[in-house]
């Protein structure tokens, strides 16, 4: 009996190192894109990018629960949030180009998952592309490896939701 318990435990342990140890050599990384023509001027678009208070009318970010740090736009902008499935976290507006560009930069549960965004607006006939990207980095976690792998699929959609919400608040075809 003692024989038969301990190749159970043997074979469990042996698929639990096997999995950390496939986990160590996935990518921790992840990116997702996705664009949108908009049918006003950048102008018009550009403060719903810029002013993280804004993003609560077409951002998934209206869902959750947070708190602002100062001023809601511009360079410096944060918004943080402890939220009971999300976890702890933050995001802030890192760089600001007027009716061009915006960066900004999520930490969450003190830098577990770094993200890296980017809004890029440029005009188009009759009116603007936005392209909005995403980069992330779990960092050496064994388990988040397999969770990175779902992540530019999952969070490509995520994206193009957005700028769905943003086409259809700011109008357009």
């Amino acid at each position: 009996m003692m024989r038969v318990l301990f190749r159970i435990f043997g074979s469990l342990a042996a698929l639990l190192v096997l999995f950390l140890t496939v986990g160590l050599f996935l990518p921790g990384t992840w990116s997702a894109e996705s664009s949108v023509w908009l049918g006003v001027p950048p102008r018009e678009v550009f403060p719903y990018l810029n002013d993280l208070a804004l993003w609560d009318a077409w951002t998934p970010w209206g869902d959750v629960e947070s708190t602002f740090d100062g001023q809601t736009a511009g360079v410096g902008s944060r918004r943080s949030w402890d939220h009971s499935n999300l976890g702890s976290g933050s995001i802030t507006i890192t760089e600001s180009d007027p009716y061009r560009l915006v960066r900004y930069r999520v930490v969450i549960e003190d830098g577990a998952l770094l993200i890296e965004g980017t809004f890029l607006l440029e005009s188009a006939e009759d009116g603007s592309t936005v392209t909005w990207s995403e980069a992330g980095d779990f960092g050496w976690n064994p388990l988040m490896g397999y969770t990175a792998l779902t992540m530019t699929k999952s969070q490509s959609a995520q994206l193009q939701r957005g700028l769905r919400e943003l086409k259809s608040l700011l109008g357009g075809p």
